[in-house]
């Protein structure tokens, strides 16, 4: 799909991104100034695996996925890294209350995860970061900036990150230091110049995920994993560092402090945070008994309404995931797949030859949707537009020809947004299994509503409008409407 979108237009837009850092729009310029496919470094907060992956996780995966696909589509080179911290305080103590293997574990948890990406149709990433293979680096990665002066060793074996020592320390989360301080003070560890300094390396001899050092047996803090990994495998400076809202204080903030006390350069020119996950209105959680496993939800909300959902909502966006809010997009999602299924547009052929000025106007009012920020919601609404403006012709007898093509572009763009890559059966059996589940009668396949429409048909005919009305009744309990017209009758989400 991507290669043949490239071959649609070379917009002469520039992307533009807001970014945390500083809190505005800025355009995407990538560091590599190559005229043909520039490459743009990419970093983005990946699992910590200590228990199986919840939807957040899938959020991220989700919304990243839309980002990368755009820029590939705007013919830029995407170098997409992941990490994994296989090596935290919750995992430890995770493996130590049921006496198992960690890196068996943590191997099996993001194994599990990323299948799940896979069924969720995000592209794999170009390579993934686990800290377990990078611990001479990062070992290192403190010595230098204990050997600067950024960083100090405690007679116990630590090592702490002096934020003193930077005077922007902050700027990212637009905090204040000395509020920071008086907000912590309280808590100050012995060992601590100042509650604000943070870990580089723990001394730790209990576990073993703990490794030699030059300052005793231990493991590395959480933030300097993200740095050193970043530092080995994309460089000193990156295009995009990505993550969760709720990473960028601390930990995305400790990460540039001490990557540029490291480098003396900026670690990310652009830093994008993706809004969060509310489950009928409040925080997900286990003690409010709300957490949704990612496998559990591809289950019981299907994998395309599921991608649908999300693509409604800016990345920036917090998400509050209603049974509402999926009655409100399961039809407009039926109404895509039957148009393509009804005029075969997966045969049709697209090419930049083939388009017409209302090919053209689609792709621009999607590109520019898209340059603002990633605007999936007005690009997905352009989509809409187009499809009804297709179904309009297609029943006014318009060339079928014509209009698969023209699905055909809808579909490929679609993509881009991470939907329509599923059958119409497919998707189908989706929206019935979420109608089934936000109804009291539960889901049914699809030949079981065609076959109950089609007995409904027959009672209609005969002038048997008891059984009708019973046969539609018995319809809307499993949360299916039945849309009667001249052309026939067929179902939707109700």
């Amino acid at each position: 799909m991507l290669q043949s979108a490239k071959e649609y237009r070379a917009s002469s837009r520039t992307i533009s991104i807001y970014s945390s850092l500083g809190g505005a729009r800025v355009s995407l310029n990538p560091i590599d100034q190559s005229p043909i496919f520039p490459l743009v470094k990419m970093y983005v907060c990946g699992l910590t695996p200590q228990d199986h992956a919840h939807l957040g996780h899938g959020l991220v995966v989700m919304r990243f996925d839309i980002v990368r696909r755009y820029m590939l589509y705007r013919r830029l080179n995407v170098l997409f890294i992941q990490n994994v911290t296989d090596i935290d305080d919750k995992i430890i103590a995770k493996v130590v209350a049921l006496k198992v293997d960690p890196l068996a574990m943590t191997r099996q948890l993001t194994d599990e995860f990323y299948a799940s990406a896979k069924k969720l149709h995000a592209l794999p990433v170009d390579k993934l970061t686990k800290v377990t293979e990078f611990l001479p680096q990062i070992i290192s990665f403190i010595q230098t900036l204990i050997d600067r002066g950024f960083a100090y060793v405690t007679p116990e074996g630590n090592v702490y990150f002096d934020v003193s020592k930077k005077d922007d320390y902050g700027k990212l989360s637009n905090q204040n230091t000395t509020m920071l301080y008086d907000s912590v003070r309280k808590e100050l560890d012995k060992e601590k110049r100042s509650p604000l300094d943070f870990a580089l390396w723990k001394r730790d001899e209990s576990t073993s995920l703990s490794s030699p050092s030059p300052w005793g047996v231990g493991r590395p803090g959480w933030h300097i994993e993200c740095s050193s990994m970043i530092h080995e495998t994309l460089g000193d400076r990156i295009d995009i560092h990505g993550g969760g809202v709720d990473l960028k204080f601390p930990h995305h903030e400790n990460e540039i402090a001490q990557s540029e006390a490291y480098s003396g350069v900026p670690l990310a020119n652009i830093w994008m945070h993706n809004g969060l996950l509310n489950i009928e209105g409040q925080k997900m959680s286990k003690s409010l008994n709300n957490f949704v496993r990612l496998d559990e939800a591809i289950e019981r909300y299907g994998i395309t309404p599921l991608r649908f959902v999300i693509a409604r909502h800016h990345y920036r966006s917090g998400i509050d995931l209603t049974d509402k809010l999926f009655k409100e997009n399961l039809n407009s999602l039926l109404e895509f797949h039957r148009l393509f299924e009804k005029v075969e547009a997966s045969k049709a052929t697209v090419t930049r030859e083939t388009f017409d000025p209302d090919d053209e106007q689609v792709i621009e009012e999607f590109e520019t949707a898209m340059d603002n920020d990633f605007n999936s919601p007005e690009a997905l609404v352009v989509l809409e537009k187009a499809r009804a403006k297709l179904q309009q012709r297609l029943e006014s007898g318009v060339g079928i020809e014509m209009i698969a093509r023209k699905a055909k572009l809808i579909c490929e763009l679609g993509k881009i947004l991470g939907l329509f890559f599923d059958s119409l059966d497919t998707v189908e059996r989706e929206v019935l299994k979420v109608a089934g589940h936000l109804s009291e009668g539960g889901a049914l396949t699809p030949s079981q509503v065609r076959e109950l429409v089609d007995q409904r048909t027959e009672a209609r005919k005969s002038k048997d409008f008891v059984r009708s009305d019973e046969l539609r009744k018995k319809l809307l309990t499993h949360g299916i409407d039945v849309l009667d017209a001249k052309a026939g009758s067929s179902w939707r989400a109700g």
